[in-house]
């Protein structure tokens, strides 16, 4: 599908690579950098934007909490990133190339529903600024630029949003403007990109001066027409395998995908 829309918009067949790969081997990241090379001959971009979105309230769903699914988790949506990194950096200095890692505002606050994808996008924040600084450093001709995105509007996530969600419209971005925005960053080279913007300034000012901020998420998350704090019908919710089913790019990440 990649391959045909690229083709459709004047692409030659020749600038067209697709690999497939499952970022849950980290040790094999190499090859998708060498195949590349072996194609193309150079590398001027590293855009890395995989992940595994995980969601559900941690203490109440045991498959989160086995140690082989937490390490697989950790596997695609942080150490594949740092060994696609290791292998480009080299070849991306000889031709003053840029990486751009996609990450999330969720890296940046606290979301108690999803508190595994939360906890590596945290790392990943925390590795890839202070691989910033290190290239900084030591004068390198790469630059690095960190997305922290909010909740964009893909098809899947806006099918699910038809059935309700506690999202304010400034909290919500379109595809359209943020693959634009994406692409400016590739030209621009900022250290970060956050889109949407304002939501970025409201999570930040609140997360570090809000002392209520916790209960904030916890009242925002909370199923309309229930009573207390709604834990219950968070967990019946977060259970639900239609739910999963609903979001295509989380299927092989879920309770009995090994």
């Amino acid at each position: 599908k990649v391959r045909a829309e690229l083709l459709n918009r004047g692409t030659p067949d020749e600038n067209v690579m697709i690999i497939s790969f499952d970022f849950s081997d980290v040790s094999r990241s190499k090859e998708v950098v060498d195949q590349t090379l072996e194609k193309f001959g150079g590398l001027d971009y590293l855009v890395s934007n995989h992940a595994a979105m995980v969601t559900g309230p941690f203490l109440a769903l045991p498959y989160l909490q086995d140690p082989d699914y937490l390490e697989r988790i950790f596997r695609v949506n942080l150490f594949s990133h740092i060994q696609l990194a290791i292998q480009a950096i080299p070849h991306l200095e000889k031709n003053n190339g840029h990486i751009y890692f996609t990450s999330s505002l969720a890296g940046e606050i606290p979301v108690y529903r999803s508190s595994l994808y939360c906890s590596t996008k945290h790392a990943m924040n925390g590795f890839f600024y202070s691989l910033q600084q290190e290239l900084l450093a030591r004068e390198s001709s790469v630059s690095l630029t960190i997305g922290s995105l909010g909740l964009i509007l893909t098809k899947e996530i806006s099918q699910l949003m038809a059935f309700g969600h506690p999202y304010p419209a400034w909290a919500r971005g379109s595809l359209e403007e943020c693959s634009r925005r994406v692409m400016e960053a590739y030209i621009t080279r900022p250290q970060t990109m956050t889109y949407p913007r304002i939501a970025g300034m409201i999570y930040r000012a609140n997360w570090y001066f809000d002392p209520h901020f916790h209960e904030g998420i916890i009242q925002r998350f909370k199923p309309k027409g229930t009573k207390g704090k709604g834990y219950k019908e968070v967990v019946e919710k977060g259970t639900s395998v239609d739910q999963r089913i609903k979001m295509g790019y989380q299927l092989g990440y879920g309770p009995g995908d090994k």
